[in-house]
């Protein structure tokens, strides 16, 4: 079975029934005789015609025609409901996921530790790297002498790497 990739071109376009009327805009052009129907119909005194009546008529119908006037290609119906939608969206969000609603929480309890001030002095001294005699000479050679360039290149991973390079 082939199947093949629509264009959301084609997809977007509104399909022109009758001249430049779309589907939605003959629905719309419709909707005030079927509702000058219904209320001449149904509404007392019944069958009968009434000022009442020819007003509400007249109300739907400049109602439905200004709906379906098109504004830079879109009828205005979905404009309007685009503004609908888009003010009664929430303007605030209050969920929570992580609440403590029907939840059994268990706190883990606290254990203090007591650590002496010499211990902490001995692991800071273990930290503390100090260079040999022999390294600190070797440094001071090679910045005294002039045919060494010294070059910082960074790393990809967000390292500096130092080197000593000779000047040929």
């Amino acid at each position: 079975m082939r199947s093949q990739v629509i264009p959301a071109q084609i997809t977007t376009v509104e399909d022109k029934i009758a001249g430049n009327f779309s589907l939605t805009q003959i629905m719309l052009l419709l909707m005030p005789v079927l509702i000058a129907t219904f209320i001449y119909a149904f509404l007392p005194p019944t069958m009968t015609f009434v000022i009442y009546k020819l007003v509400l008529t007249c109300i739907f119908a400049v109602l439905s025609i200004t709906l379906a006037v098109r504004v830079k290609g879109r009828i205005i119906a979905s404009w309007l409901s685009i503004l609908i939608r888009y003010n009664a969206r929430p303007k605030y969000y209050i969920y929570n996921k992580n609440s403590a609603t029907n939840r059994e929480i268990i706190k883990p309890e606290v254990q203090t530790v007591t650590v002496k001030q010499e211990q902490l002095e001995k692991e800071v001294q273990k930290y503390l790297a100090t260079p040999d005699i022999k390294d600190v000479l070797k440094l001071r050679h090679l910045l005294e002498k002039t045919d060494f360039n010294l070059t910082y290149r960074s790393g990809k991973k967000g390292g500096l790497n130092v080197a000593f390079e000779k000047i040929s």
